[in-house]
């Protein structure tokens, strides 16, 4: 009887660092996510002082940004619902 206890205990202590490990790899990929998008803020600014020398406006900057954004998903649609 105290051996299927242990058994228990063990197996508990087991699935609790296997959900705790889950969750920090989870935390490990979105940061490393984030980092990467991070590293491109550099470039993109870059490009919006680039157009403001070329004498766009902010919302001239933001109508392309937004028509860039929605080009994007269009060629990605076909891409994600193969998946």
């Amino acid at each position: 009887m105290a051996s299927d206890f242990f058994a228990k205990r063990l197996a508990a202590i087991e699935e609790e660092k296997a959900r705790q490990l889950a969750v920090l790899e989870e935390e490990q990929a979105a940061q490393a996510w984030a980092d990467r998008l991070n590293q491109q803020i550099p470039l993109i600014m870059e490009c919006i002082d680039k157009m403001g020398l070329a004498g766009l406006s902010q919302k001239e900057m933001a109508q392309l940004f937004r028509h860039a954004a929605e080009e994007l998903e269009k060629h990605s649609e076909p891409i994600l619902s193969a998946r």
